[in-house]
């Protein structure tokens, strides 16, 4: 099977059968996918035959495959084969930070709680030396489950070609301050500041990324940033 064959109804590693596209972009696609065997939804992402970081994709994504970290979107399988490439992992439901801050700048509890637990976290990341590189409201969810998932570690890089000379600080800072006391003493997400990780060619917009959610904002070190959360409220 080769990459120009791929639609809906393909099935892969002869158990994840590709559902609706999701997203397209720069060569990649990511589609909702079923896995037949566990009877449960996932993410897979396929590949154009000129899509140039293949390997550097799912080399990562095996790489993040051995985290442990409940709050880091688990990978299932990554494989190139035969011309056709993939990268299954955790299909995650619930509100990302983005849509959490259309409605408004959220309550002091529930911002320390989701800023501490990402950066505990991105930790366990960082103790494997692997990071994510351009964090964003967009990339944390609360999921329907009541919990925080950190989307995309290691993987997002390599989709982009990102590289950083101190990539811990850049994931350090990619949230922005995440939580700024307004004048109505609720917190509020400061978008964007910072040096972003780039690549030769300048970055474009992540795969998926959500509308008006584009480019790599920052947050304080992770042990900075837990210690802001435990004294927000």
């Amino acid at each position: 099977m080769s990459a120009s064959t791929v639609e809906p109804g393909t099935r892969l590693a002869q158990r994840f059968r590709l559902e609706d596209r999701v997203s397209e972009s720069e060569g990649a696609t990511l589609w909702k996918a079923i896995d037949e065997i566990l009877a449960r939804p996932v993410a897979v992402h396929t590949f154009d035959p000129d899509f140039p970081r293949v390997t550097e994709v799912v080399t990562a994504a095996r790489a993040a495959s051995r985290l442990t970290d409940p709050r880091l979107t688990q990978v299932f399988d990554a494989a190139e084969d035969d011309g056709l490439a993939y990268v299954v992992s955790e299909w995650v439901t619930g509100e990302s930070l983005s849509d959490l801050l259309a409605g408004g700048p959220l309550e002091p509890e529930r911002a320390a709680v989701l800023v501490a637990e990402a950066a505990e976290a991105l930790a366990h990341a960082h103790e494997h030396n692997l990071h994510h590189l351009c964090l964003r409201p967009g990339k944390l969810v609360w999921t329907t489950g009541n919990t925080v998932k950190v989307l995309g570690v290691a993987v997002d890089a390599a989709l982009e070609g990102l590289t950083t000379d101190d990539p811990a600080l850049d994931d350090a800072e990619g949230l922005g301050p995440p939580a700024l006391r307004g004048p109505d003493r609720t917190l509020a997400w400061r978008r964007g500041g910072g040096r972003p990780a780039r690549r030769p060619d300048e970055r474009r917009p992540l795969l998926h990324a959500p509308p008006g959610d584009r480019g790599c904002a920052r947050l304080p070190r992770h042990h900075h940033l837990q210690g802001r959360a435990a004294r927000v409220a």
